[in-house]
């Protein structure tokens, strides 16, 4: 991948100005960007972003799991042509082994989980992986909910979108 842009969150190098990243990095953190903004927040493109934070306070079950993610595969599959998505995976709650071992649990199951492999259809051995959790405020109706599944969002150069 050739491209070029600023990282997501925008960080000054050593010497205080801003710096770049190209490749992957770059598409990692342009997906960033776009999973966390809200559609209206981008001046002159009202439809970018992904409108996650409208499940903020609703309960964190396989309803909201299942919104989550097409809202996911939608906003990737209008404004990331540059990937390809080999699957995504949205669960309720965090794996065991990324909380703090003094950790009570009771906030456990309100985060929600998602877990996006993509690769570059250049590179298609090349396997990337970008992993998000947000905090939700809903009450979880049931213990570590998922919904996984193998999804093909093709870019619009594939899909015969110009």
């Amino acid at each position: 991948m050739k491209f070029k842009g600023m990282p997501y969150p925008i960080i000054p190098d050593a010497k205080g100005l801003l710096h770049t990243q190209s490749g992957i990095d770059q598409v990692k953190a342009d997906m960033l960007s776009l999973l966390l903004t809200n559609p209206g927040e981008r001046v002159f493109m009202p439809t970018y972003g992904t409108p996650l934070r409208t499940l903020m306070f609703e309960h964190n079950d396989l309803e909201l799991i299942s919104a989550a993610r097409g809202m996911i595969i939608q906003s990737i599959s209008q404004w990331e042509p540059r990937i390809t998505i080999e699957a995504i995976e949205v669960t309720n709650g965090l794996e065991q082994d990324s909380l703090d071992k003094h950790d009570d649990l009771t906030e456990q199951g309100a985060i929600l989980s998602i877990k996006i492999v993509f690769f570059d259809p250049e590179s298609i051995l090349d396997l990337q992986e970008l992993v998000l959790e947000l905090p939700l405020s809903g009450t979880s109706t049931s213990a570590n909910l998922s919904t996984r599944s193998d999804v093909s969002v093709l870019s619009r150069d594939a899909a015969g979108e110009n």
